[in-house]
């Protein structure tokens, strides 16, 4: 039996630059891995059948499955166990990182002995946070996410994540979106991430599509402003729903008493390590 975990990811700064010909849009992004996870185990089967801790309409597991045994001719199946932990529709690349987990555990199942450009190409071609999940390493993402460089990240002790009952639809916030030109506004930022002036970068960074989201969910906008009660750094990741909260000490009890008093459901988690 093979074991894969399929780590979340929460998004530092995320920039949207321009919508593409194809329909996609350009991102800039510096996204990290989080320790919350889905766990995906892979035994040898005669046909290829997936089971869950919990229903998910168009599992991407499946069709990942199915595009490599025909891809390379595989003659056997597999049985795929999935246990759901990451939100789904939170923002935090769940369905990605299933993706790449299958990737990865079918590869070692099947010996295939495939590239990691034969991987990647598998990747991009089933979504855009797949080829940064692959790896789970900090990095600045650009394109549609199929260019990325690792970079460092900053020491963070916790993150604590506010998920939501609103499923957000990425596509419902992109057809939405109205991209304003920004470009010195990343550049800015982006420059206090690369000379590790965290700092500077935490109080200038921002995510482009908040606005959007928050205006195309409204019962999302009124959850935001509670956490914005506790911590006004309080932050979304991708294009929603999960809010997060970072923490910087140890000794966070202040801010720990505070989010506890809050009320509101929480996952206290950390960067992958």
């Amino acid at each position: 039996m093979i074991k894969e975990f399929a780590y979340a990811k929460i998004n530092l700064l995320l920039d949207v630059e321009k919508k593409r010909a194809d329909g996609y849009h350009d991102l800039k992004m510096i996204m990290i891995p989080i320790e919350l996870h889905d766990v995906l185990t892979f035994e040898t089967n005669e046909d290829i059948v997936l089971e869950s801790n919990i229903e998910i309409e168009n599992n991407s597991i499946i069709k990942t499955a199915n595009q490599m045994k025909e891809k390379f001719d595989v003659k056997s199946g597999a049985k795929i166990t999935l246990n759901k932990v990451i939100p789904i529709g939170s923002g935090l690349g769940g369905g990605s990182a299933d993706i790449a987990a299958t990737i990865r555990g079918l590869n070692n199942l099947w010996n295939l002995n495939l590239e990691n450009s034969q991987m990647e190409e598998i990747a991009l071609s089933l979504g855009s946070d797949t080829l940064f999940c692959l790896y789970n390493k900090p990095a600045f993402v650009y394109g549609r996410g199929e260019s990325m460089f690792y970079v460092d990240s900053p020491k963070i002790e916790s993150i604590y994540l506010f998920p939501s009952a609103v499923n957000v639809s990425t596509k419902t916030v992109f057809q939405n979106l109205r991209i304003s030109h920004r470009k010195k506004r990343f550049n800015r930022v982006y420059i206090h991430y690369l000379n590790h002036q965290y700092d500077l970068f935490f109080k200038k960074t921002y995510n482009h599509l908040l606005k959007t989201t928050l205006k195309c969910y409204p019962e999302l906008k009124k959850q935001y402003k509670a956490i914005q009660r506790i911590d006004s750094s309080a932050f979304m990741t991708g294009s929603g729903s999960a809010i997060y909260i970072l923490s910087f000490n140890k000794n966070d009890e202040p801010l720990r008493a505070k989010i506890i008093n809050s009320g509101l459901e929480i996952i206290k988690t950390k960067p992958k390590t």
